[in-house]
């Protein structure tokens, strides 16, 4: 008899034809749902706002961000029901419950409905949760609203792109309606931390127990896959959470149910039960047959170190072969990865002992680059940091994802501050400023005879012409930043004069500062991120623009032919004339 559980999880993806449980509904469904559910963290708050008081509140976002399962929770909160128990029957289109209505998807609606239904919530007593993709929800309020002489367009908008948070909604409700509206943009929900823990969920699932009375138990390389992961499941939910955060901050964010789908495969491979069973695999050829589906490989859409085409029709997967992972980190990682006793930083678990032996002799053959691959993403992946290798093991960790700050971000964010020494903290505020100071000169802070000031010049913006001399507009003290944490955004933030300025410092943007002070020529600063460095500059200068007006002094920067660049003052004085004085 097949396990059904494993039928269940190969529906979450879209590698076949069968996806029946990819949509929130099905899910509340379903028998196995209970186990895997991960409750929002918002849904408390939208229920408390409900019945609060007569309010609209519209939840939206993109497809699969799950509106349609916060609409669920707060029904079955409403309801009385435990956050995990199933429903009976699916959502109907509306929703009643006591003095609150539920509209399952607005974007369902013709545009007469949902104008009606509209005008029904924003006049008529009691509260409205509203369900609707981005869209269909602007084309309806706007239209709402012109009928009602309402000036709306730019609150809405605002309210959209403001962060969400948990706790709070304050910054997401308008005015101006009948009743209040609270819009809650769930494409500004983190999802990265709720996602990853699907893993864990679908993984330890008792569901798996039927796996026990099969005769195909001890061959199966589905049961196999599973056993490698709960052996060092904490460490594949941490890895892949660095992943999904990656992709975010690189403007590659997933939705829920892409997320999902995503995990889900890469459990199962997309095989059944029924393809296992046919075969019979004998012990010898267990190992074979799970270097196709092992998590390391699947993850990253491969099987056994080739592309898997059907794979690819996961987004997450399109998105990764878009990603450089898995390169080589180092020629000592390199000549470790192909001995017998295998890379010192990491403890792999012992049921891959087999599969990690096989691609070793497999990778020291000729034109066996595949096969590296596949180990470097096996050790990513399961290998759990040995005692005191944690430097050597976070070189590799850092390399691996081509990022120097993703691990930090994720210990930041779970501590929800800079957990850093004072001189480590110093050492991280200095390191900015020295590679914002060759951004707005042009000269790395080495060149300098002296160093702890950040010069603002008059810098050709088109940077095509090389400027030995420049007339230096401001100067600032290093002393004058800080660097702290903004547990809002989840970020750093590089501060001048208390806050007076805040540079937040997005992953990319942290990844090129830790690029640019190792001295990687190849890293570039892409567009987004130049525009952000040139508002923090134009800022600095507005704030600090009344300290200048009396400043009779003029400092020009000169880089000589040697490269060191040195700092000339020259004082205007009524009497004497222009004196240079010293620098």
């Amino acid at each position: 008899m097949s396990n059904q559980y494993i039928s269940y999880i190969n529906s979450l993806h879209n590698i076949s034809a069968n996806g029946a449980n990819a949509l929130a509904e099905s899910q509340a469904l379903s028998d196995f749902f209970p186990e895997v559910y991960e409750p929002f963290p918002i849904v408390s708050h939208v229920a408390d706002l409900l019945v609060d008081e007569s309010r609209v509140v519209i939840l939206t976002g993109h497809a699969g961000d799950g509106k349609s399962t916060v609409a669920i929770d707060v029904l079955k909160q409403l309801h009385g029901l435990s956050p995990g128990e199933k429903l009976t029957s699916p959502l109907k289109e509306r929703e009643e419950i006591a003095n609150v209505n539920i509209v399952k998807d607005m974007s369902e609606l013709s545009k007469i409905q949902r104008k009606r239904w509209l005008t029904e919530a924003f006049n008529e007593s009691g509260s409205w949760l509203i369900v609707s993709n981005t869209g269909p929800l602007l084309d309806s309020l706007f239209a709402y609203a012109d009928g009602n002489n309402l000036q709306i367009e730019s609150a809405v908008l605002e309210a959209l792109n403001q962060p969400l948070v948990t706790e709070t909604t304050a910054a997401h409700r308008i005015k101006g309606f009948g009743k209040e509206l609270v819009i809650i943009n769930l494409t500004r929900l983190d999802n990265v931390k709720l996602g990853s823990k699907l893993v864990t969920k679908l993984t330890l699932h008792s569901g798996w127990k039927a796996c026990l009375e099969c005769e195909a138990k001890l061959s199966c390389p589905i049961k196999k896959n599973r056993d490698i992961l709960c052996e060092s499941i904490e460490t594949v939910e941490e890895r892949i959470r660095w992943i999904y955060t990656r992709l975010t901050a690189y403007e590659h964010r997933l939705t829920l149910r892409q997320i999902l789908a995503h995990i889900a495969y890469s459990i199962t491979g997309g095989k059944e039960c029924e393809s296992v069973k046919t075969t019979l695999i004998s012990d010898g050829v267990l190992s074979e047959e799970l270097q196709d589906i092992i998590f390391s490989e699947t993850f990253f859409g491969l099987r056994a170190g080739k592309r898997c085409h059907d794979a690819e029709n996961l987004h997450a997967v399109s998105i990764l072969k878009k990603s450089s992972f898995g390169a080589p980190v180092g020629v000592d990682f390199e000549r470790q990865l192909l001995t017998s006793e295998g890379m010192k930083w990491a403890e792999l678990p012992d049921a891959l002992s087999e599969v990690k032996a096989i691609w070793t002799d497999r990778a020291q053959e000729r034109n066996a680059i595949r096969w590296r691959f596949a180990l470097r993403r096996m050790y990513f992946m399961f290998g759990q940091i040995a005692p005191n290798c944690e430097q050597q093991a976070n070189l590799y960790l850092d390399c691996y994802q081509d990022s120097y700050g993703v691990r930090l971000f994720d210990q930041w964010k779970a501590h929800g501050s800079l957990n850093l020494k004072r001189s480590d903290k110093k050492r991280l505020k200095e390191l900015c400023l020295n590679v914002l100071l060759e951004l707005f000169t042009g000269f790395s802070a080495y060149q300098y005879s002296s160093s702890g000031r950040l010069y603002m010049t008059l810098r050709r913006k088109d940077q095509n012409v090389v400027q030995p001399t420049q007339l230096v507009v401001d100067e600032l003290s290093f002393r004058d930043f800080d660097v702290s944490y903004d547990s809002t955004s989840g970020l750093p933030i590089l501060l001048f004069d208390d806050g007076s300025v805040k540079l937040p410092l997005s992953l990319p943007l942290f990844d090129y500062i830790q690029a640019r002070n190792r001295g990687e020529l190849g890293s570039s600063l892409s567009p987004i991120h130049q525009s952000q460095i040139d508002w923090f500059q134009s800022e600095l200068l507005r704030v600090t623009e009344e300290d200048r007006d009396d400043d009779d002094e003029v400092c020009i920067i000169k880089a000589g032919i040697n490269g060191d660049v040195t700092i000339h003052r020259f004082l205007f004085d009524s009497e004497q004339g222009v004196l240079e004085i010293e620098s």
